[in-house]
């Protein structure tokens, strides 16, 4: 495979290009209350060519290794026709060439396991909610993934990957009358079948959590001091400051680029976040991005200060930048965008214990159960709370919706904990029409001072 590369790239007329080939073996199912729902297993073979030339791309993905010449002269024709009524020309950062191969670490290869077995541990998991009655639901979704990937590009990289991702996500609905309460937990990223064994606890907390938010009261609206739980965080660092450190973004918006000056202050000095894409085996990692560019530990933040942001390689050469090895793509039937790896709140000092004993009337948030962002503005929803008196956790709260400005939410972040954890599994991010990519979400807890929390 990689000679069939080389003898390709060998042909080509443009100022740069890539190839990538992909094999991917699926297993996926899901289970309702012990009847399965969804079952998938599959061999896909996918590739693509990608070409800069007369400064415009092209971009020709395939199933079929039989004409890859006919493909690279087809992605040279389209940035050839492109060229013609295009008004600017793009321009790339080039990068040091790649010649190595990479492997996950793993133990057992879910590749080696049956079916049968699988479906065994999902069913035996699912046994596990059966004992909380007021589940009206339960559900179980399963998916591994062995990737065997081939990449080169006229740089002279020359890259085979050998990466394999286990996930599993458990989902409970508990219903009393017209009241519905859900709780989910995700485990799992690139790492082998042994990932998702020994959950029994983790499982059954998933139950417990379900019908214990039945017994939540609503929480009357208004401002106060909120500590979010590393998962709530991590979301919120993703979804509210991640996005808009997308250099893509950035440059297509004057009104960001203004925002997010490098060199200006986002919150107080320790306050640290990091994109990071090579952390083993979390489901954001990558070995390297899908324009042969390595990742990198980058400081989006650093003590407080906008410190850098995601590139692609055209990105990067657009605003004179380092490249950080963010171009990545769900498959290679889509072109690569800038997009986030392992992003996460770095750890301070402080204790969960130390943080509640500050708060005399808050908030602990907990969990996520969706959102929304616009620009610098955003609405998170917690999946639970819990009320804060006098440095004691009270009781449960439900409906709880966190809004705010981001830039200003992280001026209020008062303290930093020191027990950083980081979420993967199932599902992932969404952008520009490229669903559901890997990442990895992620903080210490964190408190911050005058939250806005509306209540239902």
């Amino acid at each position: 495979m990689k000679e069939t590369i080389k003898k390709v790239l060998q042909k080509n007329r443009s100022f740069y290009a890539q190839v990538q080939i992909e094999k991917r073996i699926i297993t996926f199912f899901s289970l309702s209350n012990s009847s399965i729902e969804q079952l998938e297993s599959r061999q896909v073979l996918m590739g693509n060519i990608y070409v800069l030339k007369n400064g415009q791309w092209g971009f020709v993905a395939f199933n079929d290794m039989q004409n890859l010449e006919s493909c690279l002269r087809q992605a040279e024709k389209q940035a050839d026709d492109i060229s013609r009524f295009a008004r600017q020309k793009r321009q790339i950062l080039t990068s040091r060439p790649v010649i190595q191969d990479f492997r996950t670490d793993f133990h057992i290869d879910p590749d080696h396991v049956s079916l049968e077995e699988k479906y065994k541990l999902a069913g035996n998991y699912d046994s596990l909610l059966k004992v909380y009655k007021k589940l009206q639901n339960r559900k179980i979704y399963y998916a591994d993934r062995k990737e065997t990937i081939y990449y080169g590009n006229t740089e002279g990289s020359l890259v085979k990957q050998d990466k394999i991702f286990s996930g599993i996500l458990i989902q409970a609905v508990a219903k009393e009358g017209n009241n519905i309460q859900i709780a989910t937990e995700s485990f799992g990223g690139y790492q082998g079948y042994e990932a998702l064994k020994g959950l029994e606890e983790k499982v059954r907390k998933v139950g417990k959590t379900a019908t214990d938010m039945l017994k939540a009261r609503a929480i009357q609206g208004g401002r106060y001091t909120v500590i979010l739980d590393p998962k709530l965080a991590g979301v919120f660092v993703h979804e509210a400051f991640g996005h808009l450190s997308e250099a893509d973004h950035i440059f297509e918006n004057e009104k960001l680029r203004k925002i997010m000056k490098i060199g200006k202050t986002f919150g107080r000095e320790g306050l640290h976040i990091i994109d990071e894409g090579n952390i083993p085996s979390e489901a954001g990692s990558i070995f390297i991005d899908n324009e042969g560019v390595l990742p990198q530990k980058t400081y989006l933040i650093k003590d407080g200060i906008l410190n850098s942001r995601l590139h692609s390689r055209e990105t990067a050469w657009k605003m004179k930048e380092e490249l950080t090895g963010n171009a990545r793509s769900i498959d290679p039937f889509h072109i690569p965008i800038v997009r986030m790896t392992n992003t996460y709140i770095d750890k301070g000092s402080y204790s969960f214990q130390e943080m509640v004993d500050s708060v005399d009337n808050g908030i602990y948030a907990v969990d996520f159960h969706g959102g929304q962002t616009n620009l610098e503005m955003f609405t998170f929803s917690a999946g639970r709370a819990f009320r804060i008196e006098k440095g004691k956790i009270k009781e449960m709260l439900k409906n709880v919706v966190l809004s705010g400005n981001v830039f200003q939410t992280l001026q209020n972040i008062d303290m930093i904990g020191n027990d950083l954890q980081l979420f993967g599994g199932l599902g992932g991010c969404g952008k520009s029409g490229q669903s559901p990519l890997p990442v990895s979400t992620g903080s210490p807890h964190i408190k911050i001072n005058n939250v806005l929390i509306g209540g239902v």
